[in-house]
This record gives C-alpha cells, sequence and structure tokens, in this order.
C-alpha cells in the first residue's frame, strides 16, 4: 500500500504531471492576461514542461515565476519581435491575395519573399521560448540558434508545427466542438501543447534526462545515451557471432597443423630414398 504512493512509482508520477500541468496552465492564463508579457509566459512554461520531461522534480509555482522574472525582458523583446513582424507580413499576403486588383500592377510574385520572412518567424516561435528558458544567450544568438536548430531538426520542425495548428484544425473544421475546445485551452490544453513540444525540443536541445534505477537512486542521461543503451543488445549478439566464429576457425586450424606435419615427414622420407 506504501509503495501506491510512493513519489516514484510511475502512476503516481503520471498524475503528478498531469495537476502540474494543469497548475501551470492556469499560471500561464493568468499570466497573459496583458497580452505583451506572453513571451515570458512562454518561457516560465516552457521552463516548467522541459523539467517535466527532464524527469526533474519542480515545484510550479516557484520555478514558473522564477523564469519569468529571469527572462522578462528577453522574451518580451522576443514576443514583439514575433508578434510585430509577424503581423506584417500576415497583412502582406491579405493584401497580395485580397486586395490585389485594388492595387496597381502585379504583386503575385510578392508572396514568395513574404512567405519566407513568414516561415522565419515562425522558426523564432516554435523554438525561441524554449531556448531562453534552456541557455543564457543574447536574443540576437538565440534567434540565429533557433534557425540552425530548426533546419539541423526538420523533422522535430515539422512534429512542432503539427502539434501548435492541431487544436487550431479541429477549432476551424468541427464547429460542434469550439466551445469544449475554449474549456480545454483555459485549464490544460497550452500546456499539454508545451509538453508535447518540449519532448521533441529536449531532445533538440541535448539536454539531461533525470533516470532512476531500481533501488530508488537517480541518474542524469543523455538522448545519445539512451541511444547506444539500445543498440547493445544487438552489438553484443554480433560480438557473440563473431567470437563464435573465430572459435570454429582456430579449431580448424587447428587440427590441420598435425596433418601438415604428416604430409611433410613423408615428403622428407621419399625425398630421402
Amino acid at each position: 500500500m506504501n509503495g501506491a504512493f510512493n513519489s516514484d512509482n510511475p502512476m503516481m508520477r503520471l498524475l503528478t504531471n498531469f495537476f502540474n500541468l494543469m497548475f501551470v496552465n492556469l499560471l500561464f492564463v493568468f499570466t497573459c492576461i496583458p497580452i505583451v508579457t506572453i513571451g515570458p509566459s512562454l518561457c516560465g512554461l516552457y521552463k516548467v514542461c522541459l523539467c517535466i520531461v527532464g524527469g526533474e522534480d519542480t515545484e510550479v509555482f516557484k520555478t514558473y515565476f522564477k523564469e519569468f522574472k529571469a527572462s522578462f525582458w528577453k522574451g518580451l523583446g522576443m514576443w514583439m519581435i514575433v508578434l510585430t513582424t509577424g503581423a506584417f507580413f500576415i497583412y502582406e499576403l491579405y493584401l497580395i491575395y485580397f486586395q490585389n486588383d485594388r492595387l496597381s500592377g502585379n504583386f503575385s510574385l510578392l508572396q514568395y519573399p513574404v512567405w519566407l520572412m513568414l516561415l522565419i518567424v515562425l522558426q523564432i516561435f516554435l523554438y525561441g521560448f524554449a531556448l531562453l528558458a534552456s541557455f543564457e544567450n543574447s536574443l540576437k544568438k538565440t534567434m540565429i540558434n533557433c534557425l540552425l536548430l530548426s533546419i539541423k531538426n526538420f523533422p522535430i520542425t515539422i512534429m512542432l508545427v503539427v502539434i501548435w495548428i492541431f487544436s487550431a484544425f479541429i477549432y476551424a473544421n468541427v464547429p460542434d466542438m469550439q466551445y469544449m475546445l475554449i474549456g480545454f485551452e483555459l485549464f490544460f490544453n497550452f500546456a499539454l501543447r508545451a509538453y508535447l513540444c518540449s519532448i521533441f525540443l529536449h531532445k533538440a536541445f541535448g539536454l539531461k534526462k533525470i533516470r532512476y534505477r531500481k533501488d530508488g537512486s537517480e541518474y542524469e542521461e543523455s538522448w545519445e545515451e539512451e541511444d547506444e543503451d539500445s543498440d547493445i543488445d544487438s552489438d553484443s549478439d554480433e560480438d557473440e557471432e563473431i567470437e563464435e566464429e573465430a572459435s570454429d576457425e582456430e579449431d580448424d586450424d587447428g587440427s590441420d597443423p598435425s596433418d601438415d606435419e604428416e604430409t611433410d615427414t613423408e615428403e622428407k622420407e621419399s625425398s630421402d630414398d
């Protein structure tokens, strides 16, 4: 009975993470009310979610507001860049697609550089706030790292886009679920979305994970070490096969020298005769 309520019990950790996500979601919604503070709020949200993915026991309230305060100005600056440039280029696309007839000349070719700039803004949004929550760096260097990481980890970038637009897709195509989705967003979905993104971002950033042995002790493990551990069994099997083949060859070679010596002595006797 005591083991069921042990903090190291998988079920207890699952329930703890569930309620932590609900709590941090409420904190995120509350601190996003001024709208301009969405950037620092995202930093705090990602900090808590990355700690959960990494297996760390974290105090949600303390961790969230500590990161909110530490990344306030950088998060605010990045959010204003994303918000203003994103709104500007979306308005440009609106003019190109829907107001082209009212404008003098054909501006359809301008859509390609506009889409490229929107893609850069999207890359900064997907990686930037999580980077601010994980590493100490300048705002300019962080945005450059966003572009490099999004290109290097292109499959992860696709997954991040899918995670962020999935709810919007359901909201637009299933009108009957709109009110339910609004309630889900307020109580859980922002944190759930950030948590799912953190699973992929944790690997992209190469962060350490806290693992637990059977005796309850902790140890750190990287994603590369986990991949290597998964290959140990196959590598050991291959080594055993190689050793068996080598031993068979040695056995074959061990029987041949005696035969060779007999043939050599016979040849010598014949030569003496």
